[in-house]
């Protein structure tokens, strides 16, 4: 593969380095037929990146794979930089082992990291400009036996998050245009859900009789829950039969531009 179809950085510093040339030469008095090297300029820009496309194109994809035991953990937080594609996270039954990671990808390879210190598990993927978010995948199981926070910072993403047999004691997700499902366990305490985007569709599945509030503000939403419906501008609430006396709730907040949310039982 070649280096700027693997790394975009390599693309712009070459159109920047270019640049600099061509003013360095400006100021430096000597005659330049802007006429002519400005087509010139833009022909060899779209020439390289073709090249870099074609070229990454033809890169067969690549996959990671990794997993990690409990070893004592009794708690972890699992942070998600993904920047953009398919995201699926399910709890499962995983005995000994902490977590299981599947990542499907083109170009640069996924950064994963545990910090035992903090329970802190961290993935990297970063979007490759060249080949598009719609190559990358991401399918991580966790470990239904200990609490988890769940924590994602990404691009455009289509995420499925099964958490129904999940500890569950946070789930936080700043995103950009993206459908989200999130299957929701029995809460225990307090639980905070943050959902933060552009144009997001926000699917919120929780267990029958369980209690929830949800506040929600965008340019434009529609707020569907348990058959209720609220559309309009600026922001929505909604709490469920029970929530002011029930000590295990779910908060939900979601905000972004042009929202859809629905809460559902199953």
């Amino acid at each position: 593969m070649s280096p700027w179809s693997r790394n975009p950085s390599v693309v712009w510093g070459g159109i920047l380095v270019i640049l600099g040339v061509l003013f360095l030469l400006s100021n430096l008095n000597i005659n330049l037929n802007w006429n002519v090297i400005w087509p010139v300029f833009l022909i060899a820009v779209g020439l390289w990146l073709i090249a870099a496309r074609v070229g990454s194109s033809s890169t067969s994809p690549g996959a990671t794979d990794t997993a990690e035991p409990l070893d004592g953990l009794t708690g972890a937080t699992l942070d998600l930089a993904i920047g953009g594609g398919r995201v699926d996270v399910r709890s499962a039954p995983l005995g000994d082992q902490l977590y299981r990671l599947h990542v499907e990808h083109s170009g640069t390879t996924p950064e994963v990291k545990l910090d035992r210190a903090t329970g802190t598990l961290k993935v990297n993927a970063r979007f490759d400009w060249f080949m598009g978010a719609r190559r990358q995948r991401l399918d991580a199981q966790i470990a239904e036996n200990i609490p988890w926070a769940v924590r994602c910072s990404t691009g455009a993403i289509r995420g499925e998050f099964d958490l129904s047999t999940a500890q569950l004691a946070s789930f936080e997700c700043r995103t950009g245009a993206s459908r989200i499902t999130v299957n929701l366990p029995q809460p225990k305490g307090v639980v905070p859900i943050n959902v933060d985007g552009g144009a997001l569709t926000v699917n919120l599945i929780r267990p029958a009789g369980a209690a929830i509030k949800v506040a929600s503000s965008g340019a434009a939403l529609q707020l569907r829950a348990d058959g209720s419906h609220q559309d309009g501008f600026g922001s929505r609430e909604w709490r469920s039969a029970g929530f002011e006396g029930a000590t295990d709730r779910y908060e939900v907040t979601v905000s972004g531009g042009a929202l859809n949310v629905h809460i559902t039982q199953r």
